[in-house]
């Protein structure tokens, strides 16, 4: 894996000052807004690659209390719309794009269809509401690792290092926290992965986004923390159209999540996989997710492949 092109980021002067991102595909693509799960860098843009295959621009902005940029800068998720549209604006992107919100991710880009509009809205195992941890993934070995306060610079090299060299048993950790699978099902996806090249390469691409922990640990804890507290939320003013994947195994973000949208915005499209729970877009049926997002994206594009 190249280093230095999943650390190569660029910076946009904005009112809330220097914000990271990170943009791949071609300059006069359609653009998508990408918008990361919690937990992980902008970098992890670089396994969602096969977007900038289809021709897409996509861009993905650092959000508070990532990396460098101060937790405190806003104090809401509409406040990551403002963040994302200061960036956007920044680089001349004055036309409606496309929004694409990944689990947490998901309340930022939700945020921002509501307030900026868009061409479309895709949502792959989206927050929607009020989030809790689930208790037995918190406590789980990988769990306890990613939500402990102190080592995250040796947490950070043992997750890594365990990708490398044991992706399938790693990749085996990361299904016990989030999908209601049992132990031949999850060796099959891990099986599935790894046996693609292609794929390898984006799991190795989204543990790799999750490092170094101690610059990501603090906005990823205030996202949750704001998240225990949205109360009730309204998205049916959400009018752009929308694909929205959930899978009915996910155990880290319930079910009630994609309930919640599917009732309440107008020209949305569900679909419901079971895949690798919350890793939708994992193993083979996560193929399928791919081809129907790019789907969506062609029918509400110019671009025409």
């Amino acid at each position: 894996m190249d280093d230095d092109l999943l650390n190569k980021v660029e910076v946009a002067e904005t009112q809330f000052g220097k914000i990271r991102y990170i943009q791949i595909g071609p300059p006069d693509g359609e653009v998508i807004l990408f918008s990361t799960g919690g937990g992980v860098g902008v970098s992890s843009v670089h396994g969602f690659r096969w977007l900038a295959q289809a021709g897409y621009r996509v861009i993905c902005i650092n959000r508070p209390g990532y990396y460098d940029l101060p937790v405190d800068i806003v104090n809401s998720f509409e406040g990551h719309a403002d963040i994302y549209h200061e960036v956007l604006s920044s680089l001349g992107v004055s036309e409606n794009c496309h929004v694409f919100g990944l689990s947490m991710g998901g309340l930022s880009a939700l945020f921002y269809a509501q307030k900026y509009s868009a061409k479309s809205l895709t949502l792959w195992s989206a927050v929607t509401g009020t989030y809790l941890v689930n208790k037995a993934s918190a406590e789980s070995p990988l769990g306890k690792l990613v939500l402990s306060t102190s080592g995250k610079k040796l947490v950070s090299w043992m997750i890594r290092s365990s990708a490398k060299y044991f992706p399938k048993l790693t990749i085996q950790e990361f299904l016990k926290t989030e999908a209601d699978l049992n132990q031949k099902q999850r060796a099959q996806i891990a099986e599935q992965i790894v046996s693609h090249p292609d794929r390898t390469e984006e799991f190795l691409t989204f543990v790799h986004s999750m490092t170094p922990m101690e610059e990501l640990y603090i906005g990823m804890m205030d996202e949750v923390d704001k998240a225990s507290q949205l109360g009730n939320l309204d998205w049916s003013d959400v009018s752009c159209p929308t694909l929205a994947i959930h899978s009915p195994i996910d155990i880290d973000v319930p079910l009630d999540h994609a309930k919640r949208i599917e009732t309440m915005i107008p020209n949305i499209q569900m679909v419901y996989v079971e895949a690798a729970g919350h890793f939708v877009w994992w193993g083979d049926e996560g193929e399928r997710v791919k081809q129907l997002t790019i789907n969506h994206l062609n029918q509400h594009s110019s671009i025409k492949l």
